[in-house]
């Protein structure tokens, strides 16, 4: 689902209460929302313009990492990946915290680019199961959030997303099956070929939001341009896998409030490191 916001909400950039519990019961019922447009085109194209060069440095000493033509590079905790309505939009926030609690926090802050010539991923979960013994369905615990920086079409490799169930398959069929593993309990590949499944147009500064457990894969990127997504994961207060973010003191403590709470459990005080300074 798509949500427009209302010039309201994009000057106050405060959801309505209806259309925030809309957002919560889709994020829950469906697996994702989609926020149409919630970052101005003048600040997404600075962001973009500053992007662009980090990431062929990367590529060139780096290489590709998660499929044909297709990278996954984390991001320098600076300006101006770091602006307010990147790493704390209180039109996302509100519903983040509605479905983690308000004490959630941010532990993962990256990029993913389909550059031309990008194949199909593996239809995958983001993350193996929490509690391998169980086989009931859990509630969200860890939620991804996308910004995508150039508008997404059919042609330049769209997200492909299974919506409607497969977040709150039980857990044992939660698997990562990038590195064409088999998840014993469910083989998630093939079954995706049989399930429904939809691709996520939206404009350049867009967020959405889904279930990091909901069935996804990258599509092949036909046009002659780069589609790259900003990444960022949130989680309940007690959950924390993944990755963790250098942050220097100076940087933290002038972030604003919000921010500070979403990165509070992060290496603060430690410097910077570049894209490249960095291991999957």
């Amino acid at each position: 689902m798509k949500i427009q916001l209302t010039e309201q909400e994009k000057a106050t950039k405060k959801l309505d209460p209806e259309t925030l519990e809309i957002a919560v019961e889709q994020v829950r019922a469906n697996g994702y929302i989609i926020f149409d447009k919630v970052i101005s085109e003048d600040k997404i194209t600075h962001i973009r313009n500053n992007f662009d060069p980090l990431f062929d440095e990367y590529i060139e000493r780096k290489g590709y990492n998660t499929g044909t033509n297709r990278a996954q590079m984390f991001l320098p905790f600076t300006e101006p990946f770091i602006d307010e309505d990147i790493i704390c939009n209180p039109i996302a926030t509100s519903v983040i915290d509605q479905l983690l609690g308000k004490d959630n926090h941010c532990n993962y802050f990256a990029s993913d680019t389909p550059m031309p010539g990008s194949d199909y991923q593996n239809a995958h979960c983001d993350i193996m199961p929490l509690f391998p013994e169980l086989a009931i369905p859990l509630p969200v615990f860890s939620l991804v959030l996308n910004i995508p920086l150039v508008d997404v079409t059919e042609e330049n490799g769209p997200l492909e997303v299974w919506p409607g169930g497969t977040h709150q398959n039980p857990d044992r069929s939660n698997h990562d099956t990038l590195n064409n593993s088999v998840n014993p309990h469910l083989h998630i590949v093939r079954a995706a070929e049989h399930m429904y499944s939809e691709k996520v147009f939206m404009s350049a500064g867009s967020i959405i939001i889904r279930d990091i457990r909901m069935w996804h894969r990258g599509t092949p990127n036909r046009s002659n341009a780069r589609r790259t997504n900003l990444a960022m994961t949130f989680n309940r207060s007690w959950y924390s896998a993944g990755s963790s973010i250098p942050i220097p003191q100076e940087t933290y403590d002038r972030l604003p409030k919000k921010a500070q709470e979403l990165f509070r459990m992060e290496r603060i005080g430690s410097p910077i490191k570049m894209p490249w300074e960095c291991s999957i």
